[in-house]
């Protein structure tokens, strides 16, 4: 098993790294319905709820595993 510390700083950079993706996942978004004009906007959409989708994941996954090396650590 992992030291405690690896897996905190796992789950960290996790979490971190879906940050960005929860900016960029709405954006993309908002410019799919901006730009109903054009053929490319479904693509657009697909990605940034593909993109949304991704980093919830990640955070979860994130979150879980910091959990894990908080807690699951002290059991005897």
């Amino acid at each position: 098993m992992p030291d405690s510390k690896e897996l905190l700083f796992k789950g960290l950079k996790y979490s971190l790294g879906s940050i960005p993706l929860m900016f960029i996942g709405p954006i993309l978004i908002h410019n799919a319905f901006m730009n109903k004009h054009t053929w490319m906007h479904y693509i657009v959409l697909g990605v940034g709820i593909f993109v949304c989708i991704t980093s919830v994941t990640l955070m979860f996954k994130g979150i879980k595993i910091i959990i894990k090396s908080l807690f699951d650590g002290n059991e005897n």
